[in-house]
């Protein structure tokens, strides 16, 4: 696994998805690819019933899962994901992920303090 797919997963993880949300892109890819549960469960060797229920979110999608159906639909984690992991952000925090992104690790350390500091006086309501 290249570093690139061990980034997106560990963002994925952190951002906590609902099952729901995943298991709609699995039905939107398996459906553009015109295959049923029954052929795509087989295709990845799990049972028609499990694919059923990760699709409307009733079951979360292990990573063992999750690896063999993005090669059984042939696209890298992050075409997969698209654009779950960001959506609903507004201009500004995009505009601040974008920056926190390119900073470097002890400065990114910095940037998290000094938000939880203001969290927490915000919080108090001593702002």
């Amino acid at each position: 696994m290249s570093p690139g797919y061990k980034e997106i997963v560990d963002r994925a993880t952190r951002l906590q998805l609902p099952a729901t949300t995943v298991g709609t892109r699995i039905r939107q890819k398996r459906t553009e690819r015109n295959l049923t549960q029954v052929e795509l469960a087989r295709q990845i060797g799990i049972q028609q019933s499990d694919l059923s229920r990760m699709e409307k979110g009733e079951y979360r999608v292990s990573l063992d899962v999750l690896f063999k159906l993005l090669q059984a639909f042939e696209v890298s984690l992050g075409e997969f994901f698209g654009d779950l992991g960001s959506a609903g952000l507004t201009p500004h925090e995009s505009e601040l992920l974008e920056s926190f992104r390119v900073l470097p690790p002890e400065a990114q350390q910095e940037v998290l303090d000094f938000a939880a500091f203001k969290r927490q006086r915000w919080e108090r309501g001593a702002e």
